[in-house]
């Protein structure tokens, strides 16, 4: 073999342990002193980041946010029967995002635990840090072909390798995620709701939405690919 192809070689192994890298770069967060952070919740600091679409001429724009706690997995179906004992399930999926609810059943389940449905903003922000990254992993590839088939979800906290800067998990991949925003179609009379964070998908194929695709739904619909996490105030 020659040596330019041994070179090549070797660079590409290089770029291929690195996209399977199972680390991803988190912000250092300070709580502040006195600060609880509930279980299974992540604190987001107050302050600037980038948000909106990043890939044109204008690069997104910086919005304010302020301090906020957030889910650090999507509900799953075992923490969903703790609020609702009727809900239904197998056994085996008992940590996959629960889904079939709708906006107002997301935000009962919120309230009931004295939290809300986050943001736009504080979502994006969630996922994608301060510095304006297409996803929340930050690696610019459109589908990782890595076992994860993106035609059915997978568990809340499975994937360690594609979290987001702040440790928050599931925000680029799995189910479709009701927020807070309302979404207005031009000519429509009817109430949108925003939804965030799932696989942009025809029958053949499959792609990562980048963290600032801004999908939306009628707010009375059940669907098995939209789920919901939780957000509090601090």
């Amino acid at each position: 073999m020659k040596a330019s192809s041994i070179i090549r070689l070797f660079l590409l192994l290089i770029f291929l342990s690195s996209c399977d890298s199972h680390s991803v770069k988190q912000i250092p967060v300070e709580v502040p002193v006195g600060l609880v952070v509930p279980e299974e919740m992540v604190y987001i600091p107050a302050g600037e980041f980038i948000m909106g679409d990043t890939s044109g001429d204008q690069g997104g724009k910086p919005v304010q946010s302020g301090a906020y706690f957030i889910d650090r997995y999507e509900v799953s179906h075992e923490s969903y029967k703790k609020f609702l004992p009727q809900h239904s399930f197998n056994p085996k999926w008992a940590r996959w995002p629960v889904a079939f609810v709708t906006y107002a059943e997301a935000e009962t389940f919120c309230r009931a635990g004295g939290k809300r449905l986050p943001s736009e903003i504080e979502w994006e922000k969630a996922a994608r840090g301060t510095d304006g990254r297409k996803w929340p992993w930050k690696i610019f590839i459109d589908h990782p072909n890595n076992g994860f088939s993106g035609f059915m979800p997978e568990p809340v906290d499975k994937r360690l390798d594609w979290i987001s800067p702040y440790g928050v998990y599931g925000m680029g991949h799995n189910v479709w995620e009701w927020v807070a925003d309302d979404y207005t179609l031009v000519g429509q009379e009817k109430k949108f709701k925003v939804l965030r964070g799932g696989l942009l998908q025809t029958h053949l194929t499959i792609k990562f939405s980048p963290s600032w695709v801004r999908n939306w739904m009628d707010p009375d619909e059940k669907l098995n690919f939209v789920g919901f996490r939780c957000a509090k105030d601090v």
